[in-house]
């Protein structure tokens, strides 16, 4: 490993220090365990797996084994700087934590490595597709010829819609004399904007001949600075045929495609958006979704099952497409695409990594079918192709075809320590301070690209 690891490591141990001063853990303040039973602490992001794990599968192994599991749910930010603070202080008090590829950099050091723990258990590692591999279980630079975690929900966005209102024939008209072209889901990001301009009505007009108590807005994700707005505008970034950096270190961010980019994006964001979208974490935009608020929106396959909340407006009536292709892309690509996101687990090399293993195996192999029937999360290949899986929800017939074919697209995280700190936080920066008005598009670029060289540089990417 390069010498610069350690002294971005220290920087960071610093900073996250000073973050979480008031937040001293448990094992720092030596507090006692009320008795003798192992405990597994996990470190987990929110999402709709949070509630099964606590509701059914850790009481569950609890009653089983006799092992006591505490599980804490941070918000994402939040959530890596706490990991790295408690693996860079070698205090072994998470035991599982959930995996980002992003992330990883901040604590590889930490991480136990699963493949002896998989050889003793005799885990399936066949079920995990190369690409799903690759994308997440495996670190060839930081980690070589190791399993670093294992997938639970791979994952790439997707577009979703409104197909009761895309199908009314009222707007289907009004749309075509507008427009010129007929109301369908959006093959170019630019028809993905008359549909979202559309759609954008003030209370008291009419949906598919419904008057709003509410505002209805066009299109959305959660774009809160600069975590949300790097995952959503990523997607904007990758379609264009920009890859952020070559195997060369030399990046591509600073083509003017990408001030075309920044400026769809401030249009889009402005004239269709929520105003509340800024402030929303992860999958929060889906509650306007699924309470018909939103026409339609960036969905995060993870969040299907919040779109389609049988207590929720637009249960049974979702539609599912790829995201469109950027005109003029500098790839030639079909399809718009965006990073591969979503996650898994990865285990801390702790005392309790044996227990915190067999944890591990029980639900996400052992009990594989009932955690997707649960949480709509696909990883393993025999989730997809399982008929008591694909029978449990009427969403899946239009659902995974859209989800299957916008993967094959997704792009994966480089393996470097620092993709954070080169392409996801100053992407976010960038579109958030090209909006807001803090700098001009073109002097944002420019901090873009000096960052990324800057970090290169440092870390001996690049002389």
């Amino acid at each position: 490993m390069r010498e610069g690891k350690t002294k971005q490591r220290a920087t960071l141990l610093v900073a996250v220090a000073t973050l979480f001063v008031f937040a001293v853990s448990p094992a720092f303040a030596g507090g006692a365990r009320e008795d003798d039973r192992v405990t597994i602490r996990i470190a987990e992001h929110p999402g709709p797996h949070v509630q099964p794990l606590e509701e059914y599968f850790i009481p569950r192994y609890e009653e089983l084994t006799g092992v006591r599991i505490e599980m804490e749910v941070l918000p994402p930010d939040q959530l890596w700087q706490r990991m790295a603070l408690e693996a860079q202080a070698g205090s072994n008090y998470y035991d599982i934590g959930y995996h980002s590829p992003g992330w990883f950099g901040y604590y590889y050091e930490s991480v136990a490595d699963l493949r002896p723990y998989m050889e003793r258990n005799n885990f399936d590692m066949s079920q995990y597709s190369a690409a799903v591999q690759e994308s997440h279980m495996t670190n060839e630079l930081l980690r070589p010829g190791e399993i670093i975690a294992l997938a639970r929900n791979p994952q790439t966005p997707i577009y979703a819609y409104r197909t009761d209102w895309f199908a009314h024939p009222d707007e289907q008209a009004n749309f075509r004399a507008e427009y010129g072209y007929d109301l369908a889901p959006p093959e170019t990001w630019e028809q993905l904007y008359d549909i979202a301009e559309f759609f954008t009505r003030p209370a008291g007009a009419t949906v598919a001949g419904e008057t709003l108590n509410e505002a209805l807005y066009g299109y959305s994700a959660s774009i809160s600075a600069p975590g949300g707005m790097a995952r959503a505008f990523l997607a904007i970034v990758y379609s264009m045929g920009l890859d952020g950096f070559d195997e060369n270190y030399q990046t591509d961010l600073d083509n003017p495609i990408l001030l075309d980019g920044v400026a769809y994006w401030e249009r889009l964001v402005e004239n269709t958006f929520p105003p509340a979208a800024a402030t929303w974490n992860f999958l929060e935009h889906l509650d306007y979704f699924r309470n018909g608020r939103l026409a339609t929106a960036e969905l995060w396959p993870e969040g299907v099952m919040r779109a389609e909340d049988p207590a929720g407006q637009a249960v049974g009536n979702v539609g599912y497409a790829t995201f469109p292709r950027w005109e003029g892309n500098l790839a030639d690509l079909p399809i718009g695409r965006s990073f591969l996101g979503g996650g898994g687990i990865l285990m801390f090399d702790t005392p309790r990594s044996e227990e915190a293993f067999k944890f591990l195996q029980w639900v996400y192999e052992e009990n594989a079918v009932e955690f997707t029937k649960r949480t709509a999360m696909f990883a393993r290949n025999d989730q997809f192709e399982n008929e008591e899986i694909l029978a449990s929800a009427d969403f899946y017939e239009t659902f995974l075809p859209a989800f299957g074919e916008q993967m094959a697209y997704g792009f994966p995280r480089q393996d470097i320590a620092e993709w954070g700190a080169v392409m996801y936080t100053p992407v976010g920066e960038f579109a958030a301070d090209v909006i807001s008005g803090v700098m001009t598009p073109e002097a944002a670029q420019q901090r873009l690209v000096n960052n990324m060289n800057t970090v290169f540089r440092e870390e001996g990417y690049i002389d």
